[in-house]
This record gives C-alpha cells, sequence and structure tokens, in this order.
C-alpha cells in the first residue's frame, strides 16, 4: 500500500513540474479563426465537419485561415470466403485540407496536408445492423478526423 502512495506522489511531482499541457487544452485550440470554408466531397463527412468546425468562424483568434476540404469516402471489400462473399469490409475517410494563412505578409503560400482514417469491420448478415453500425463508424472517424483538422491548424505556424 504505501508502495502505491509513494508512485502516485512521485508521478504527481514529475508530471506537474515536467511542462506537461493535455493536447487538446482551451489556450492551445481557440487561437485561430476560419474566415471562409469550402467543403466538397461526402455530404454526411461534411455536415461533421462544418459542425465542428462553426464554432471556430468569426471568434477574433490571432491566426486567421481560408480552408479548403475535400473528403473521400470508400467501402472497400477486405476479405472474401471461399464462396466469393464479403466477410470483412474496409471503411476508410480521407480528407484533403488545404489551408491558407492570411496575416501572414512573408509568404502567401498555400499548404495542403492529407489526414485519413480506416478501420475493417466484419460484415453482418443483418444489412440494418451493418448499416447502422457504419453510420455510426463513420461519425467517430469524422470527428477524430476533424479533431485532427483543428489541433493541426492551432499548432500550425
Amino acid at each position: 500500500m504505501s508502495k502505491k502512495i509513494l508512485i502516485f506522489i512521485f508521478m504527481a511531482f514529475s508530471l506537474t513540474n515536467c511542462g506537461f499541457v493535455p493536447i487538446y487544452s482551451e489556450k492551445n485550440v481557440t487561437d485561430f479563426e476560419i474566415t471562409s470554408l469550402k467543403i466538397e466531397g461526402d455530404s454526411k463527412i461534411n455536415n461533421i465537419l462544418k459542425n465542428k468546425l462553426r464554432k471556430y468562424f468569426d471568434n477574433n483568434g490571432k491566426k486567421k485561415y481560408k480552408i479548403s476540404i475535400e473528403t473521400y469516402y470508400e467501402k472497400i471489400s477486405a476479405a472474401k470466403d471461399l464462396t466469393g462473399n464479403t466477410t470483412n469490409v474496409n471503411l476508410k475517410i480521407s480528407v484533403d485540407l488545404k489551408y491558407l494563412k492570411i496575416n501572414v505578409e512573408d509568404s502567401m503560400q498555400e499548404k495542403t496536408i492529407t489526414f485519413s482514417k480506416s478501420q475493417i469491420i466484419k460484415k453482418n448478415q443483418n444489412n440494418y445492423e451493418q448499416s447502422n453500425y457504419e453510420k455510426i463508424l463513420i461519425n467517430n472517424m469524422s470527428e477524430l478526423l476533424t479533431d485532427k483538422i483543428i489541433l493541426h491548424l492551432a499548432r500550425s505556424e
């Protein structure tokens, strides 16, 4: 019992003195503003991206960006059984982010970065359950990709 307490105390002191900052802390995320946003591609993914990026419009951030996003969604057969029926499916979402930092006088170069997320799932015989499960996965992967976009824009120089 005393070893656990000592380890806890040691970890508490070491984490408070090493400059540890959570990745998604508010001061890292809210210092940018999106002045214009253009999104093309899959409409379900685009709606999720728009809703999560909406709070970065008109927030008077230090960095200002013009953003263009193109989303892609693929559903590919990952494995088949002996009869040729699909048993596993690979769901893949890719996001091409093109952004231009507005308030930089020295270079007005557009930068491009691609984020992608994929998940292999077992195909269910019940099409309704399969469809619902895929929708949940698409939502989760889209939110993860949006978080990556936000983090990248917050940290870019």
